[in-house]
């Protein structure tokens, strides 16, 4: 439920700690704005510890991921990010991006999370039951919570997505649509890349954390379709050796923390 309430407490001075889902087995949350945001802790090293909203505890916006800081209270990921920027003074690397290169990167920001992001809301919208699975958040679930996940919270979120996508307009569409349409946009991605390390040369920018919170539920999470996975390994193969450049620089306790599924692994 949404709530002002801190849920840390003791909190240390200058410590971020994110409140986010537990995690799954298919990729250590099911959430691109999490993914995005824990990545660009990562990226810019901030300490930051996860705390476990255990399914309920949610902003005072009802948003998920949310931090806590100094005993305050910050949602949404990207007030978050810039929040952080300023208190920490990070993100050189974006401000080093030059007039035009920013205009750039504020179109693929708007690409990445108001466009591919809305694939993966109308995938999800059509079928999410791998998320009660063991795939998904079984682990953390028994007895009569994993019966009522299962059989009754998968059904009411699939039919709050479909909704959602309606109202937004994706949800006109068919599916080889959404497929047609999501592909013109990993191209577009794929050729800003081209054979540079990230999206803007050799530093990762907010961009690159955002790209890679999204792509990465494209490519690793399961899928309405396998067909987006396809073209990415044969259309955008530079897409998919970013992603997995990031993961092995930046999430070195993937595979540790899918398998454990565990808030608390070290990537460094």
């Amino acid at each position: 439920m949404p709530s002002t309430q801190l849920l840390k407490r003791d909190w240390e001075k200058d410590h971020v700690y994110l409140v986010q889902f537990p995690r799954t087995a298919a990729i250590p949350t099911p959430s691109p704005f999490t993914l995005k945001l824990e990545t660009w802790l990562r990226m810019n090293d901030i300490p930051y510890t996860n705390i476990d909203n255990q399914f309920s505890k949610k902003s005072a916006k009802g948003q998920i991921p949310f931090i806590e800081l100094n005993g305050r209270q910050i949602p949404d990921s990207n007030i978050i990010i810039d929040h952080l920027i300023e208190h920490f003074d990070k993100g050189h690397a974006d401000k080093n991006l030059s007039a035009a290169d920013k205009a750039i990167s504020r179109a693929f920001f708007t690409l990445i999370e108001h466009h591919i992001c809305w694939t993966m809301f109308y995938s999800r919208s059509r079928d999410c039951s791998w998320l009660a699975t063991e795939q998904g958040f079984l682990k953390h679930l028994s007895g009569i919570k994993a019966f009522a996940f299962k059989n009754i919270m998968v059904g009411q979120l699939e039919k709050k997505l479909k909704k959602k996508c309606g109202s937004h307009g994706i949800g006109l569409l068919t599916k080889e649509e959404v497929i047609a349409d999501t592909k013109k946009d990993l191209e577009a991605l794929s050729v800003q890349l081209g054979e540079k390390k990230y999206l803007f040369g050799d530093v990762p920018t907010t961009l690159d954390a955002t790209a890679f919170g999204h792509l990465s539920e494209i490519y690793y999470a399961p899928l309405f379709t396998d067909e987006l996975n396809n073209y990415m390994d044969s259309s955008t193969p530079n897409l998919v050796k970013y992603l997995n450049r990031i993961k092995e620089i930046y999430w070195p306790d993937w595979e540790e923390a899918c398998t454990t599924q565990s808030l608390n692994t070290k990537f460094k």
